[in-house]
């Protein structure tokens, strides 16, 4: 592993002259690359497309962490198919398959923290560069760009499984003539593969097979119909991917369609996967909160849910006005403002965040995090190794930002004394990790 080397003084990051990515039928913005955080981590913000995500792929090199913040998103996390909806946290470790996909309606957008960094160069090795206000147009891509984007992810320790998915480009464009569906094999292309599609009109259950050749990528497979369907218009036709065989996989959030028999020989495909097919992941109603420095700090999630790689919590900053208590950083901080604008003084120095800045804050620097605006504001806070939890169930004062304080903040001296003996959990912990690794 490369060796870490985070920023010394207190980092500011604007979302002026960031890089942006199209990749599959999403946007990643990049909020703070390894160049930033000494190779500590990366983070993105994802604006994702109806129908856009990832294939089916595993990490070898690092572990995701995504912070959902408009619309739901679903996820494959191995067999397993979930829709995660605003103000949950969803952890994808290291080498376990996953995949998302946005399957409603309106874009989605979420934070995806990736520790350690570098996933940056896999992103512009495949990715169309470019604004989230300017996508590409929607297209089957072609089987050279699906093999360079293979061998591309590859080579950055992102392995795409061969998978087995309905071709999203496809949905919602309506055609001419005799129906079909395109079937795309993304990932993995190696050796022969086959599968099945299920069709369901209401009344007859057929399956079609499919064979895929060594390194073949797409299928365009026509759909029978009967003389009824064909004549009656808006009928609708059930389409499953099953079977697969020779060690491919399906993509369980594009692995339905239905198709739609219109009139005068038309037809149209839409996704058969919705987001509420599956068990939904709510955030929690009663998360753990705390007051602190005049703010108010709500756990999102901590070592315990991340296996001690990162901690995050979601700020509120009500309006103040005043001198706000100091905050001494017991470890690395990192916040990324959500909505209005506010302003961190350390030491002599201040900076002023608007929204989509980063701001790096390295361990021992006392500051205050105060709202220069007319109104709340909101913040993403995350420390990574994790930890930082501690620190606030000890120096906080227990309340949701509902509950404005009614009570005097903790002092100067309890403070201090949190920091003792969080800064000796970081000690036992560190020891733990040296010797687990040796």
């Amino acid at each position: 592993m490369a060796t870490l080397n985070p920023p010394k003084s207190p980092l500011l990051l604007t979302d002026t002259q960031r890089q942006g990515y199209w990749l599959f039928g999403d946007h990643a913005t990049s909020v703070a690359t390894s160049n930033d955080t000494g190779g500590q981590f990366s983070l993105f913000d994802f604006y994702t497309l109806p129908q856009g995500g990832p294939i089916p792929h595993t990490h070898s090199n690092e572990a995701e962490f995504a912070y959902i913040l408009d619309g739901d998103v679903s996820y494959q996390m191995h067999d397993e198919v979930l829709t995660a909806t605003p103000g949950t946290f969803v952890y994808k470790p290291k080498d376990h398959l996953h995949a998302f996909v946005n399957l409603g309606t309106t874009p989605t957008r979420h934070v995806e923290f990736v520790w350690p960094s570098g996933i940056e160069k896999a992103f512009a090795a495949i990715g169309q560069s470019g604004p989230e206000t300017s996508p590409p147009p929607p297209q089957i891509p072609p089987p050279a760009l699906l093999d360079k984007n293979f061998a591309a992810l590859a080579q950055y320790g992102v392995q795409a499984a061969d998978s087995l998915i309905f071709a999203p480009s496809e949905y919602n464009v309506t055609k001419q003539g005799t129906p079909a569906v395109t079937v795309l094999r993304p990932g993995n292309a190696q050796g022969a593969v086959s599968a099945a599609i299920a069709v369901n009109d209401g009344t007859n259950n057929t399956k079609i097979p499919i064979d895929f050749a060594d390194g073949e990528r797409i299928k365009t497979v026509p759909i029978p119909i009967n003389n009824h369907s064909a004549s009656a218009g808006n009928t609708t036709i059930n389409l499953a991917l099953t079977d697969p065989t020779g060690g491919a996989i399906l993509g369980l959030l594009q692995d339905k369609a239905v198709l739609t028999i219109g009139s005068n020989s038309s037809y149209t495909v839409t996704n058969g996967d919705k987001p509420n097919d599956f068990s939904t992941l709510q955030p929690n109603p009663t998360p753990k909160s705390f007051w602190l420095g005049g703010d108010n700090y709500s756990v999102v999630a901590t070592g315990a849910d991340t296996e001690g790689q990162l901690s995050l919590f979601d700020v509120f900053v009500p309006q103040q006005t005043g001198n706000q208590q100091q905050v001494s950083a017991p470890a690395d901080e990192a916040y990324y403002i959500l909505d209005g604008n506010v302003s961190f003084h350390v030491g002599n120095q201040d900076f002023t965040a608007t929204p989509k800045s980063f701001f790096y804050l390295p361990k021992g620097n006392s500051y205050t995090l105060t709202n220069t605006g007319t109104t709340s504001a909101r913040a993403l806070l995350f420390n990574t190794p994790s930890g930082l939890e501690n620190f606030f169930a000890t120096a906080g004062i227990p309340g949701d930002k509902f509950h404005p304080l009614s009570i005097p903040e903790p002092s100067p001296v309890s403070v201090l004394l949190a920091l003792v003996a969080w800064g000796a959990v970081s000690l036992i912990k560190k020891k733990l990790r040296h010797l687990i690794t040796q």
